[in-house]
Parts: structure tokens; C-alpha cells; sequence
């Protein structure tokens, strides 16, 4: 079964007349299955957004394109199942009109399956529906991708449907045998670089020669590759299969512009108007190496940092270490009952790979605090630090399901008498799950800290509040919970935090969604010890899906005190 192209006759025919034409309305009449939206789109019918309320919403088309509707229409309506539909136009003084009736479509009798793996999550079509040419195409597609995926790269599969235009009916046969698993083949690097060596390119690959071949790896290879931001070309050439293994071939072309910078102006609820500066050299000195510059000031925050990214600078066994360096300055007023002002020098090796991050570092901090009385404190901090992150989440902008874990720990060295030691934990774990187009998730987060010699600096205490935490409240507005509406302006020994949401689709794009967050801080230390009184939110938000990650805004309000509330706004998915 053949999928129509329709927009080649409209295209072709267009090319052959002139640009001087007229737009008039187009109106529909007759069609009760098929959306007029839908219509709309195949004649290119372009209107504004329904909030854009101020504009204009009627439907518009070029007159040269009425010889060709009946026919365009036609081919379109035999791709949604209706191989009887009658349609016709006419100019009147609303517009051109064209006039639809369906008829009875064709239906799906009955799909027979014969195959060697399981198939079923991957038919979307179903026995009784409308026959229509996408959705067995998709189903295709989706068989191939679930073999991919499973290693099988020279299946035997044979896919026909049977259209029987007297009882208005479809036979879909399915007939698979997937034969032997496919491994990957030799990895050859065909480009000649004078400054990306084969072992920086090789170490960001997700699979090994030998593996059994899974279409995931490559995209995930891509992703890692990409994200050295050294390439205007990539590719990951595996279109052969010599004997049910398939060679890799990676070609790629360096990056030409290397220094970036971006400059921009935001607003944040709590802390105000701010200005930011980037500068970026991607791929320095080569083997893509990144020298990055960032600054930012408001009124009541100031930082710059400069980091140094290394790839690949030093392997044991096939498992390669990154290298980051940062150094930096940042200060803080107004957001706490105390100001601070941090010099700080962090260095840590990192590993990643399709599922798993690892990274180990040390951090040296020298933190000024001080307050409305004049109170000033200095606190040299020397720290090791780790981090460990397991992702099974099916996507890492906009997730549909999965979960997610993380766990840092940091620890101060007691390297004098009067230096600060303690250990710092926190872990974090997320679940997603999508059902029925509603996704829903739940994020729950725990800390604790042991103090063990001296004081240590209020700002690496736990607060809560945020985009990321309480959204019934500003940025850290949250420190010890007294109880279910008051907390204290001082930070803790021990946090946990739970978010439930449910996100919901509202107009294509568009999502809502509803939540609620519940905060605990403690000043008790010791391992997991929670005694206080739990902070809830609830609110409600939206969503825009992007490219970039979904653009959101948070409205919560504290559910027991209603003059405690936030608006976040945020780019970025936080579960």
C-alpha cells in the first residue's frame, strides 16, 4: 500500500503559475469524520493561534490551487479510508466552497499476525477501525525500529494490506521472521583530523565492536558525540551488513566558528532583573576541549566563572575519565537573613555513558557571611566531593516514563583545628509514567548533614523553596519547618521533599498540569532523622513544548496559608 504524497500536485502545479494571485476563505461542508483542521492543513491553510483572539481566524487559500482541489482531496480522502468520497467546488461570493461527502469508509476486518516476536506494542492499528494509509505506514516504521532495537538488521518481514472495496473492508497479514541477532562491526573512523584524535571520538561511543547491534546506541552515540559541540557534520554510517554484522563508519567535519557568545536579560521571581554574558570556545586546542567564561549580575546576585572541559584525559580498560576545572567568584544579598561572598575552586573527573554519570573532584571554598548586625564570619572550606547518576528515562527533555536516581556526597576535611569538617549527603529519585497521553510524575529528594568539628556556613545548610523544590515559594524562602505554615529564616541538618504532578495535554503544544509539594527541613543531624512539620503546596501550571525542553510557569500557594504563594517561570524539564 503506497503512501500518497499530495503536496507534489499543489506543489507542481504552483510552480507553473504566477505570484500574482489571490487569497480568498475556503469553507468546508459536508465532512463529519475527517476535521476541517485537517482539511485546512493539506491546501496549506495557515491561521493564527486561537490566543491570538485579535486576528483574523478565517481560512484563506490561493485561487490558483481550485482546479486542482477536487483532486487533491480525493487522493487525501482515499489516505484516511474513504475510497467512495464525492467532493466538489464551487466559487461563491463567501469564497470557494467545497462540498464533501464521505461515505462509508473502509474498515480494519481483521489483522493476522505470523510472526517469531512479540509485535504487539507495536501495531498501532486496530481491528474495527478506519483503514487509513498513515497508521499502517507508522506501523511499519514501528516494527523495523522494535527489530533495530533488538539486534535483528535482516528480518524477513512482509506486510500487505488487502482491500476489499465491495464490503468495505481491510485484511492486514503481518508475516515476520526476524532471524539471527546482528552485532556491530569494525568502528572506522574515515575523517583525517589535525585536531580531533580517533580515541577522543571513539570514547564517546555507546557500544563496542561485537555488541549485539541496537539502533538506540547509535542515536545515543550521536547525542554523546554532539555534545562536544565540535562538528558542523556528523555522521554514523551503519547502512552495511556483512554477514549479520554491521560496520560503523564515522565521518565528520570540524567545527568552523569556534567562539560563541550570547548575552541576555531575564526575570526570576525572587531574584529579579538579571544580565547574563557567555563566552564559549568549542573544540580549543582540539580534541574538543571547551573554554567557557560566564558572568552574571542583578541586584541580588553577582558570579563569573571560568571552566576548563576536558574529554577523554585519561582511560583504564575502555573506561575513559573527563576533566573540568572551575574557578570563580559569586556573592549573595538579600535573599537570606545573611549575605555571602564565595571564591571557590572545584576540579573533579567525570565518566558518562548512555545510563550511568560518575564524577569524583575536589572543591576549596573560602565563604564570607555576614548580616544586618555587622556579624562576619569566614569559613576555608577543603572538600572532596562525588556524584552518582542512573538514568532509565525514556527521554532527557521531555520524559514520558522512566525513573531516575541520583546520589552526592561531599565531606569536609578537618585539616585543622579550626577548620569545618562534616558530611554532606543527598539523594534524589524520580519516577515518570504516561498513561493516556497524561504523564505522571513524582519527585522525592532527602539530605542530611553530621557536623563534626565547629560551625559551618548557614548557605551550605538545606533550604527549600523553588521551581525545583517548593513551588508554593520563592528560591530557598523555606529554612526549618516550625510547622504546616511557618519556618524559620535559618537553614537545616536534614530536608526532605516530595513533588507529585500530573501533566495533561490542553491544545496541541500546550499542556497543564496540576501538583502538589510537601517540604521538611530539621535542624536534627544524624542520618535521615525527620521530626518536623511538613510544608504543603498545591497549584497549578503550563507548559510549552520546545525543542529546547518544555517552557513552564508554576503557580503554588501554600495550602494552609494562602498569602504564602509563587510564580516560577522555567525552561527545562525538572522531572
Amino acid at each position: 500500500m503506497k503512501h500518497f504524497t499530495i503536496f507534489i500536485l499543489l506543489t507542481m502545479f504552483l510552480s507553473s503559475k504566477s505570484a500574482d494571485t489571490v487569497m480568498v476563505p475556503i469553507i468546508f461542508k459536508g465532512n463529519s469524520i475527517v476535521a476541517t483542521s485537517d482539511l485546512e492543513k493539506v491546501v496549506g491553510v495557515k491561521k493564527p493561534s486561537p490566543f491570538a483572539f485579535w486576528k483574523d481566524k478565517t481560512a484563506k487559500v490561493n485561487t490558483i490551487l481550485r482546479p486542482k482541489l477536487k483532486e487533491t482531496f480525493q487522493l487525501f480522502y482515499r489516505n484516511e479510508g474513504f475510497y467512495d468520497a464525492n467532493i466538489s467546488s464551487e466559487f461563491t461570493s463567501n469564497g470557494i466552497v467545497v462540498t464533501i461527502h464521505e461515505n462509508r469508509p473502509i474498515l480494519i476486518s481483521d489483522i493476522e499476525i505470523v510472526s517469531d516476536l512479540d509485535l504487539l506494542e507495536s501495531i498501532t492499528l486496530e481491528k474495527g477501525s478506519r483503514f487509513r494509509a498513515k497508521d499502517f505506514g507508522e506501523t511499519k516504521q514501528n516494527i523495523r525500529r522494535l527489530l533495530l532495537s533488538k539486534g535483528y538488521c535482516s528480518p524477513e518481514l512482509k506486510t500487505k494490506a488487502y482491500l476489499d472495496l465491495e464490503k468495505y473492508t481491510a485484511l492486514i497479514k503481518i508475516d515476520l521472521e526476524k532471524r539471527k541477532v546482528c552485532h556491530f562491526g569494525k568502528v572506522t573512523v574515515k575523517t583525517e583530523s589535525p585536531t580531533m584524535s580517533k580515541d577522543i571520538i571513539l570514547s564517546r561511543l555507546q557500544f563496542e565492536e561485537g555488541d549485539i547491534f541496537d539502533i538506540k546506541k547509535i542515536q545515543e552515540s550521536y547525542n554523546s558525540l554532539y555534545n562536544l559541540e565540535s562538528f558542523d557534520q556528523l555522521t554514523l554510517d551503519y547502512s552495511r551488513n556483512l554477514y549479520n554484522k554491521k560496520p560503523v563508519d564515522i565521518i565528520f567535519k570540524e567545527i568552523k566558528n569556534r567562539i560563541h557568545t550570547r548575552m541576555g536579560l531575564g526575570y526570576a521571581t525572587d531574584l529579579k532583573f538579571q544580565g547574563k554574558f557567555h563566552w564559549e570556545y568549542r573544540n580549543f586546542r582540539g580534541n574538543g576541549k571547551k573554554l567557557i567564561f560566564d558572568t552574571l549580575v542583578s541586584d541580588r546576585q553577582k558570579s563569573v566563572e571560568n571552566r576548563l572541559y576536558v574529554p577523554y584525559i585519561w582511560s583504564l580498560f575502555d573506561y575513559h575519565l573527563d576533566f573540568l576545572n572551575s574557578v570563580g567568584y559569586s556573592e549573595e544579598r538579600n535573599i537570606h537573613d545573611f549575605d555571602e561572598k564565595v571564591f571557590f575552586e572545584k576540579f573533579f573527573f567525570s565518566h558518562r555513558n548512555s545510563e550511568w554519570y560518575n564524577s569524583l573532584g575536589l572543591g576549596i571554598e573560602n565563604r564570607e557571611i555576614s548580616n544586618s548586625v555587622s556579624f562576619n564570619e569566614n569559613f576555608f572550606l577543603i572538600y572532596p566531593f562525588m556524584k552518582i547518576i542512573y538514568d532509565k528515562r525514556d527521554s532527557k527533555l521531555n520524559p514520558k516514563n522512566g525513573f531516575y536516581f541520583s546520589h552526592e556526597m561531599e565531606y569536609g576535611l578537618p585539616y585543622s583545628p579550626d577548620s569545618t569538617s562534616y558530611l554532606k549527603y543527598e539523594e534524589e529519585l524520580r519516577f515518570i509514567y504516561t498513561l493516556s497521553d497524561v504523564t505522571l510524575s513524582t519527585v522525592g529528594r532527602v539530605g542530611s548533614i553530621q557536623l563534626y568539628n565547629n560551625n559551618m556556613p548557614e548557605s551550605k545548610k538545606f533550604f527549600g523553596g523553588g521551581a525545583f523544590s517548593n513551588r508554593g515559594y520563592g528560591y530557598d524562602k523555606i529554612g526549618i519547618t516550625e510547622s504546616a505554615i511557618d519556618d524559620s529564616e535559618s537553614g537545616g541538618f536534614t530536608l526532605a521533599n516530595l513533588s507529585l504532578e500530573a501533566n495533561f495535554p490542553i491544545y496541541k503544544s500546550f499542556r497543564g498540569a496540576i501538583f502538589t509539594d510537601n517540604t521538611m527541613i530539621s535542624d536534627n543531624q544524624g542520618i535521615w532523622e525527620f521530626s518536623n512539620k511538613v510544608i504543603t503546596s498545591a497549584g497549578i501550571g503550563f507548559r510549552y513544548l520546545t525543542p529546547i525542553g518544555p517552557f513552564k510557569i508554576d503557580m503554588g500557594v501554600n495550602v494552609h496559608n494562602r498569602h504564602e504563594r509563587a510564580f516560577h517561570f522555567q525552561v527545562g524539564q525538572s522531572f
